[in-house]
């Protein structure tokens, strides 16, 4: 899911591929199937956090996880 709807940005495959290795780990971890419309959310999220605060893959992953955590505990 996020090669098909990131594959035309300004990512370089190197980004790409770590953008993809967080969401894929995200994906694993929440048990969200990467063809589920919420896991177009997901994918988004981590391109947008790769954007505005290119980091590591550790960092980039820990940021996603604790935006979604943030999310998930508004939504209640």
């Amino acid at each position: 899911m996020l090669r098909q709807r990131f594959n035309r940005t300004c990512l370089s495959p190197l980004d790409l591929a770590v953008c993809e290795r967080v969401f894929n780990q995200v994906c694993a971890d929440e048990q969200l199937d990467p063809l589920d419309p919420a896991a177009e959310v997901l994918a988004v999220l981590v391109v947008a956090i790769f954007r505005n605060a290119h980091t590591s893959e550790r960092e980039l992953l820990d940021a996603v996880r604790s935006r979604r955590q943030k999310l998930a505990g508004t939504a209640h």
